[in-house]
C-alpha cells in the first residue's frame, strides 16, 4: 500500500470502526486480509527465490573458494548477510500487518501509526545497513579478484564500485526517499493528532 492509499484508507474510517455497519465493517475485514495474503505470498516467493540464491552462494563457495583468499569468503558471507536483512525487513513488515480493522478506533491508529515508523526506520536506517552489507560484499571481491593487477585496477574498481552504491543511495535520500519522508512524517503527525483528539474525548 502507498503512502497515497494509506492516508486515504484510514481517513475514510468513522471515529467509532466497531459502530460501523455491519457490511461495511465486513467488507474493510475482506479487503483488509486481501492485503495481507497479498504481501505474504509475494514475501514467500521472495523467500523462495532467496533460498535459490542461498544454494547457489553455497555451490559456488564450495567449489570456487579453493585457491582464493579470505577476501573471497568473506564477499559471500556479507551477501548472505545483505539478503537475510532484507527478508527479515520484509517478514517484520507483514508482522506489523496483523491487525483487525475492527479493533477500536485508538487501537487501530497505533496499529497504523506503529506501520509508519517501521516504514521511516526502513527508509531512514535500514536501506543504509543494505548499501553498507552490498560495498562490503563487493570490497571483499574486489580485494581477491584484483590482487595482482595493476594499481591503477586495484585502486579504481573498489572507488568506482563506492562512488556508485553511496552516490546512488545519496541520490535517492534526497530526491525520491526525501518524498517519502515527508508524506510520512505528515502522516504521522497527522494521525497523532487524531488519536489525541480521541483520547481528550474520553470523559
Amino acid at each position: 500500500m502507498n503512502f497515497e492509499e494509506l492516508q486515504a484508507n484510514w481517513r475514510s474510517q468513522p471515529l467509532s470502526i466497531p459502530q460501523q455497519k455491519t457490511g461495511a465493517k465486513d467488507n474493510l475485514i475482506r479487503q483488509w486480509h486481501k492485503q495481507q495474503r497479498n504481501v505474504l505470498w509475494a514475501n514467500i516467493g521472495t523467500t523462495a527465490a532467496f533460498l535459490g540464491v542461498f544454494i547457489v552462494l553455497g555451490w559456488v563457495f564450495i567449489s570456487f573458494h579453493k585457491g582464493r583468499t579470505l577476501f573471497f569468503s568473506g564477499s559471500l558471507l556479507f551477501m548472505l548477510l545483505l539478503l537475510s536483512v532484507y527478508l527479515w525487513v520484509i517478514w517484520k513488515g507483514v508482522a506489523n500487518k496483523k491487525n483487525d480493522p475492527a479493533l477500536s478506533s485508538k487501537v487501530y491508529i497505533d496499529d497504523y501509526l506503529s506501520k509508519l515508523f517501521w516504514r521511516r526506520r526502513t527508509i531512514t536506517t535500514y536501506t543504509w545497513i543494505y548499501s553498507i552489507l552490498l560495498w562490503l560484499a563487493f570490497m571483499f571481491y574486489c580485494l581477491d579478484i584484483t590482487r595482482g593487477g595493476s594499481l591503477l585496477l586495484q585502486v579504481s574498481a573498489p572507488v568506482s564500485i563506492t562512488l556508485y552504491i553511496f552516490g546512488m543511495q545519496l541520490l535517492m535520500r534526497y530526491t525520491k526517499q526525501k518524498k517519502q519522508l515527508a508524506k510520512l512524517d505528515q502522516l504521522i503527525a497527522d494521525m497523532q493528532e487524531l488519536k489525541m483528539k480521541l483520547t481528550n474525548d474520553v470523559p
